[in-house]
């Protein structure tokens, strides 16, 4: 019989480890390629309303996936300008939804994509009319949906803004996040009887609304294959998105879209479409003098007049978009035209009256809303907007004194301003507020009064317009994302600053489930539904001692604030008020 040697022991033991790890290896390898398959297939989704068309979003931060630039209509091109968006061309096979579309025409700005040697430039792209999608990375489905809109004065801005990125907030709040560009300026609002051609959307000169409710429409016939639940969408927006939320309220063309509102630092406008006319007709004059067809304004005017409808469509439909953002009004694009169709009410008084639908609403404003209208509208900043954006950006803080922002010569009057301004955007949120609730429960009401930025910064702009947005979708800009809030950013207030911010998150993503942002036994303060009896609480403070109180916001506040400014100041204030549709009056409620 043959024999055969024995291998020493240490052999077995080395060749058992070789063995295991190899095939570790193939199980490591394996598993990974079958978890990079899943997520390949979990970020294929499927555009119901384009039949067989699909994107491919990728993995985000936080832990969430993203889908971006997918279009929602048309590119409002050519014939198009002007005109209600039409449904988007399907494509076939996979389309990579892994880059942001094109921010519409406007004025290069801080907002949008913002590059200072492009600032009060004309930027953007007409074919701009696309969205984007986050969610968590999980199997979850029936999420609650926030629609955002972005602000910029409806003149500028974009759904991709980097304070916009929906990662964080879809992952904390657990929820689906829309971000939606539209268009701005002369392009979304452009009333003009030469354009009407019978469709009463074509006609309307509201086209921004038409653009959210095209967006809105997309939500409603998508949003479930990205786990989303198209019953309960909370639109919500800042400043001009605060504004055109309203308008999506007074619009019956979006009724069966809205289940919610938060509206951030916002007045509900209209404009009647004789006023439409007489700026469309402004516009059209200093485009035909550019053009050669007039050399001064009444010489534009005879000649308009002698022009056919259909001359003047085909004129305002072949210039370069350029064009119509150089001469786009400023400071306010009037908006929200009352055409009888798509805003049949609009504004303040219709509001009152009860022209809107009713949703449970939160509604909010920041502590020091008028350092922003009072520094830009009203000349108290001292730099240019390149100037700001580098103090803001580049510039350490400990370097710079309040009169490096505000005009020195005119910083003796600038707290009484804008404390005025102030007062009375509160006060007409306030008074919304008592009108609706004799119509209505489920309104609530926050103050923003964190103002912990690093000085000169507190000092020059306090709680300013806009402050709560990073708080909002949990984005503090670091020091590779360019966004002016960066000013607001230190070390010593981080942690105070994402404290607050999950606070916020935190309400609002319960609120975007049920209507009401209380949840039982989650250890936040109770924020109590606006009554309009005067003991009661009426507001949630936000900041680092978050509370609420039971303050309220009378005109005698805002008339003893008019009372101590100087005339020529009072009469700056005054006009500020009228541009944004501020209301100066005492409501007559009774106490319920």
């Amino acid at each position: 019989m043959n024999t055969f040697p024995v291998a020493p022991q240490w052999m077995y033991r080395l060749a058992l480890r070789v063995i295991k790890t190899l095939i570790f290896i193939g199980l490591f390898y394996g598993n990974s390629q079958i978890v990079n398959a899943a997520d390949s297939q979990a970020l294929l989704r499927n555009i119901s309303s384009l039949g067989g068309a699909q994107v491919q979003g990728v993995a985000d931060e936080h832990n969430t996936q993203s889908w971006r630039g997918i279009p929602f209509a048309q590119a409002p091109t050519g014939d198009l300008r002007w005109r209600a968006p039409r449904d988007p061309v399907p494509w076939s096979g996979v389309r990579d939804a892994s880059q942001f579309g094109s921010l519409c025409p406007q004025l290069g700005s801080f907002f949008g994509d913002p590059d200072p040697a492009t600032f009060d430039q004309p930027i953007g792209s007409e074919d701009c009319l696309y969205l984007n999608v986050w969610r968590p990375k999980s199997s979850a489905d029936n999420l609650p949906v926030l629609f955002w809109i972005h602000g910029g004065s409806n003149r500028f801005g974009a759904g991709s803004e980097v304070l916009y990125h929906g990662a964080s907030f879809a992952q904390k709040a657990n929820a689906v996040v829309v971000t939606i560009n539209y268009r701005v300026g002369s392009l979304g609002w452009f009333y003009n009887s030469a354009l009407a051609e019978g469709n009463p959307k074509d006609d309307s000169g509201n086209f921004t609304t038409l653009d959210l409710i095209k967006g809105l429409e997309w939500v409603r016939d998508n949003i479930e294959e990205f786990g989303g639940n198209p019953n309960s969408v909370t639109i919500a927006g800042q400043s001009a998105g605060c504004i055109n939320a309203w308008g999506l309220l007074q619009s019956p063309l979006a009724d069966a879209l809205v289940d919610r509102m938060l509206c951030m630092s916002g007045l509900p406008n209209a404009y009647p479409k004789a006023l439409g006319q007489v700026q469309s007709n402004d516009v059209i004059d200093r485009l035909l003098i550019e053009n050669g067809y007039a050399v001064d304004k009444s010489s534009a005017v005879q000649f308009r007049l002698l022009q056919s409808d259909a001359w003047i469509r085909e004129f305002l439909r072949s210039l370069p978009a350029e064009a119509v953002v150089r001469h786009t009004p400023s400071p306010v694009v009037m908006g929200h035209f009352t055409d009888g169709h798509v805003i049949p009410w609009a504004g303040y008084a219709d509001l009152i009256a009860g022209g809107y639908h009713k949703v449970p609403m939160i509604l909010g404003t920041t502590g020091d809303e008028g350092t922003l209208f009072a520094g830009a509208l009203a000349g108290y900043l001292k730099p240019s907007l390149a100037e700001l954006w580098d103090m803001a950006i580049y510039q350490n803080p400990e370097n710079l004194t309040v009169t490096d922002i505000i005009e020195p010569d005119l910083y003796p009057t600038y707290y009484p301003v804008h404390r005025t301004l102030s007062l009375a955007v509160d006060l007409t949120i306030d008074n919304i507020c008592r009108y609706l609730r004799l119509m209505q429960g489920d309104i609530y009401r926050y103050n923003f009064e964190w103002d912990d930025a690093p000085p000169p910064w507190k000092e020059s702009f306090g709680a300013i317009h806009g402050m709560d947005l990073p708080f909002l979708f949990g984005n503090f800009p670091g020091p590779d994302q360019p966004d002016f809030m960066r000013y607001m950013i230190t070390a010593e207030n981080q942690a105070q600053r994402q404290q607050l911010s999950d606070k916020f998150i935190r309400y609002i993503a319960q609120f975007m489930r049920t209507g009401n942002p209380n949840k039982w036994f989650d250890g936040l303060p109770e924020w109590y539904d606006w009554s309009n009896f005067w003991i009661y609480q009426k507001r949630l403070i936000l900041d680092n001692n978050l509370h609420t109180n039971s303050h309220d916001f009378w005109l005698s506040d805002v008339n003893n604030a008019l009372n101590e400014l100087g005339q020529a100041e009072r009469q700056q204030a005054e006009s500020l008020m009228s541009h944004f549709q501020v209301q100066l009056e005492e409501a007559n409620v009774t106490y319920q």
